[in-house]
């Protein structure tokens, strides 16, 4: 069954190895679904339309002539990328559905809240210096308790520099 997966992936400058790591899946796995090899299950297709923040139809290749995209010009600083908020974890800095605005950045210049790959998996987390090596990641949700981390444990990818609120209407 044909899909757009691979299109859309470019588009948004999404590698296959990226995607395939945000999906938790195998980089051959997802390269034989988007080659039409393999079945595109539709738990998968929802999670892949989330990651690249677009219509589950667009990625199907069933987007009709009559879906129009919202398109909105954010002026936004030259070189941010945007990331959609899928948990609770930074409620009620950031909420679900929310668009964080990140400015990439691999330093920590100062306590604030960055996008950071640890173990791994991708996080936003309030970063604050606790001593000279140890940094302390919290979660704005006070359900959440904070970690200490070893600087070197982290790899900071981004800078949050503003959120988007989306609601429906």
């Amino acid at each position: 069954m044909p899909n757009n997966i691979k299109q859309i992936r470019k588009s948004v400058g999404i590698s296959v190895t990226e995607l395939a790591q945000r999906l938790n899946m195998s980089q051959g796995n997802l390269t034989k679904i988007e080659n039409g090899q393999v079945d595109l299950k539709m738990e998968t297709a929802q999670a892949i339309a989330a990651v690249l923040e677009c219509p589950i139809e667009r990625i199907m290749g069933q987007e009709s002539e009559e879906t129009s995209p919202l398109v909105m010009n954010l002026n936004l600083p030259l070189g941010s990328r945007t990331l959609r908020i899928t948990t609770d974890d930074m409620r009620p800095t950031l909420n679900r559905g929310d668009m964080a605005v990140v400015l990439p950045q691999t330093l920590k210049k100062e306590d604030g809240v960055y996008v950071i790959n640890k173990e791994g998996k991708t996080y936003i987390r309030r970063l604050q210096s606790f001593s000279a090596n140890k940094i302390a990641l919290l979660c704005d949700n006070k359900m959440y308790e904070t970690e200490y981390v070893d600087a070197k444990e982290i790899e900071i990818i981004g800078k949050v520099t503003q959120k988007i609120n989306i609601s429906e209407i």
